[in-house]
């Protein structure tokens, strides 16, 4: 935690805690320390967060859910400050080390919470400075510069030279505002927001990714087994040959070369333990088999590259998601399609089962464009709230939104507003980042859905197409 913003926060919770009691310790589900403190008919709720990748202390506005297994230091904390009071908030040696100081019954305790990032560690300590308690204990050995455990005698750590904590000097982004905690919880729930979308993300992008390269190696295999069945008609065409020619072969030939329908020599090859009618029967059956075997190759290729198409689709939305619920409700769809495992993410919103739209409006010179945001939204866009007249478009050969400009009166759409539709479409595809996008375009009574085909993969009946520079709304 930066010192600038830790000496507001400390600044305030001095003028806002002392005096205050304690009426309950414990860890929230966040594996945060939480202190429910009560003053003057108001109630407080204090974080100290040890988490070594981000440190922090504020107030936070709402008190959090408690989890059922808490640190052992935790259990202790509770057994000693339960009831106790507040006597100061203040820095250690104006360093990033807090001394929150209570008293209960004639007994004193210093809880000491050194936010240093990686080493960030929460201390409970005696008047005499002995350790009660450690929250990550540290032995002694010749790594450990300040052995932290129950009994030894705590020692603040060694002040950095140089003076790279001034108050002048504030995090990137955060603003203090009239009141320093509640703007670092506005900032830090900023920060958890951003890591969730960060680590949600790549989980999502690492998944496809994998199913993505296994359906391509498998389009790859059923290309190559599809050339060989495509030996289909020369199966047909030797048994043809061999039925007109049965009158000049005989049982034991290896090899024969007969004159085709189109006067050309075709050399067929025989098995010299059959005869003709039966090397006949044999390359007929060869025949049927490969025939059969081309369709279900055929049909396996053309559902393996439906499958390609639509998780490069789930790729581009995944990249373009902008928050935790866009990102949350394509997880939900791979869990339930059976290729992620449940796994329970901690999010308020998604908690209180909010999802975001899957659809963006846009109103450019008095037109509405619908801007579809993932996968299943297009699919709701293009088969369920389009209408035969609107215009529909999309960025050619690559994944990306469907866009809809709505045209209830039938009438002829103008050309800027054409061009801004097709401009939202290349924006919102894996084509963003190019100079200029192919973007295609149709009456959206011309877009079908193949039956059984993946979100968002259509047909076009018509369609027309112009290039454009890529802009967001």
């Amino acid at each position: 935690m930066n010192f600038h913003v830790l000496s507001l926060v400390v600044e305030e919770l001095s003028s806002l805690l002392t005096n205050a009691r304690v009426e309950r310790v414990y860890q929230g589900k966040d594996g945060g320390l939480y202190l429910l403190l009560h003053r003057e008919r108001k109630k407080f709720v204090l974080l100290l967060s040890p988490d070594r990748a981000m440190p922090r202390l504020h107030l936070v506005s709402a008190k959090p859910a408690a989890d059922d297994s808490p640190h052992g230091f935790i259990l202790f904390l509770r057994s000693r400050l339960t009831g106790a009071r507040v006597s100061g908030v203040s820095l250690l040696n104006q360093d990033r080390v807090v001394e929150i100081r209570f008293s209960r019954q004639g007994e004193e305790y210093l809880l000491l919470f050194e936010l240093f990032g990686s080493s960030a560690n929460l201390v409970l300590v005696d008047p005499s400075s002995t350790i009660l308690a450690v929250y990550n204990p540290v032995p002694p050995s010749e790594e450990a510069a300040r052995p932290l455990l129950s009994g030894l005698v705590y020692s603040a750590p060694e002040k950095p030279h140089n003076t790279g904590f001034k108050k002048s000097d504030p995090a990137s982004g955060f603003n203090a505002g009239p009141s320093p905690n509640r703007s670092a919880e506005q900032y830090y729930e900023h920060l958890i927001e951003q890591r969730h979308i960060t680590t949600l993300r790549t989980e999502l992008i690492s998944r496809i990714r994998k199913d993505l390269a296994k359906t391509l190696r498998l389009i790859s295999a059923l290309s190559g087994d599809l050339q060989s069945a495509d030996r289909v008609e020369e199966y047909r065409q030797a048994g043809d040959l061999v039925l007109a020619h049965l009158k000049e072969l005989r049982t034991g030939m290896e090899r024969a070369d007969l004159v085709g329908y189109d006067g050309s020599t075709v050399a067929v090859i025989l098995d010299p333990k059959r005869s003709p009618s039966g090397n006949a029967e044999l390359y007929f059956k060869k025949y049927k088999k490969a025939r059969m075997g081309r369709d279900i190759i055929a049909a396996r290729l053309h559902r393996s590259t439906d499958e390609a198409s639509y998780l490069e689709s789930l790729l581009n939305d995944i990249e373009q998601a902008q928050d935790v619920d866009a990102l949350m409700s394509i997880r939900s769809k791979l869990v339930a399609q059976g290729r992620l495992g449940q796994k329970q993410i901690l999010h308020k919103k998604m908690r209180q089962g909010t999802v975001s739209p899957a659809i963006r409006k846009i109103i450019f010179n008095g037109w509405e464009i619908l801007v579809g945001k993932s996968a299943a939204g297009n699919d709701h866009l293009t088969m369920k709230i389009a209408r035969p007249d609107d215009l529909w478009l999309h960025a050619e050969g690559m994944p990306g939104s469907h866009v809809i400009v709505r045209n209830p009166n039938a009438g002829v759409i103008p050309p800027d507003v054409l061009v801004k539709a097709a401009a939202l479409a290349a924006f919102h595809s894996k084509g963003r980042n190019a100079g200029k996008v192919p973007v295609t375009y149709t009456r959206a009574g011309l877009v079908k859905k193949p039956k059984g085909a993946k979100p968002g993969l259509v047909m076009l009946q018509e369609r027309k197409s112009l290039m454009v520079r890529p802009e967001d709304g």
